[in-house]
């Protein structure tokens, strides 16, 4: 004979298979999946409250750019978690994010994601010129070699002088020869030509900002004061395209500058590039004729 136990354990499981067997109303279904877990956060509650627009913007965001991952980003505690999960899954598919949705740093307003595309921008602007010194060693010498970004400025004219001060002796003795004031964007171009010189050539585009690629040619200044990017497809698409075509350019420069700090020869290497990039004056003048 059954106790009553076992009946409320049998009429229990007839009711569940039933449950799975009957199309149900989302409601139904919330609260079927409900059964057995634990109660959300009350302060995803609290701001889903708060925030229910641009909550719903946000899922429609996860579910157009990161459908696969829905349920892992919309499973976080908190909309600042949220927006972190959502950062890194973004920048594994496409491009990253400004670090501050990654690090879970914004407020819990779902609004600061949705306002813009927050991408980093990578360009060189006026500050990063005054702080090379805190640089590293090749990135210093490649930008020695070039007028500072704005000509004559006294400041910049100042801030390079000051930058070869602080190279190695034995740097510091090859630096003289570079002709004063630096050479010219326009002369970097018609002299370093070979596959050789492109990080070198690259080094000189990018602290004009002329490499003709949108994260490179854009400082943080200039972003502040740039209409908002509206989150579509397309856009999203071609920034990831022009991220990788960034990554690949400044990869360059960064080869470069590695070559010139090498331990062993890298003293050598600063040399070597010095002979070829003052040939062209020795001959009279630079004729674009330098190519390796």
């Amino acid at each position: 004979m059954w106790d009553l136990n076992t009946i409320h354990l049998m009429e229990d499981r007839a009711h569940r298979e039933y449950l799975r067997q009957k199309a149900m109303t989302p409601l139904a279904a919330l609260r079927e999946k409900m059964h057995g877990v634990h109660p959300p956060s009350i302060s995803l509650i609290l701001s889903l409250f708060q925030n229910v627009e641009t909550y719903n913007d946000f899922v429609k965001l996860v579910r157009d750019f990161l459908p696969g991952r829905e349920q892992e980003i919309l499973g976080k505690t908190s909309p600042s978690a949220q927006m972190a999960a959502f950062a890194s899954y973004f920048e594994d598919r496409y491009l990253p994010l400004h670090p501050a949705f990654k690090d879970g740093e914004v407020e819990d307003d779902y609004y600061e994601l949705l306002r813009d595309i927050p991408v980093m921008v990578r360009g060189f602007g006026w500050e990063d010129y005054h702080e090379l010194n805190n640089d590293r060693l090749g990135l210093q010498l490649m930008c020695y070699l070039f007028e500072p970004p704005t000509g004559n400025d006294s400041d910049m004219a100042g801030e390079r002088a000051a930058l070869a001060d602080g190279f190695p002796p034995e740097y510091q003795r090859e630096a003289r020869r570079v002709p004063a004031g630096g050479i010219s964007l326009d002369d970097a171009r018609l002299i370093f030509k070979g596959k050789k010189w492109i990080g070198l050539r690259n080094c000189a585009e990018y602290i004009n900002q002329s490499t003709d690629n949108w994260f490179l040619d854009t400082d943080e200044e200039m972003r502040g004061n740039m209409q908002n990017e509206e989150w579509d497809k397309e856009t999203v698409a071609s920034m990831s395209q022009e991220w990788l075509k960034a990554d690949a350019y400044y990869d360059k420069i960064i080869k470069f500058a590695e070559w010139l700090e090498d331990k062993k020869e890298g003293v050598a290497h600063f040399k070597e590039t010095l002979d070829f990039l003052l040939a062209p004056y020795k001959r009279g003048g630079v004729d674009g004729s330098g190519t390796d």
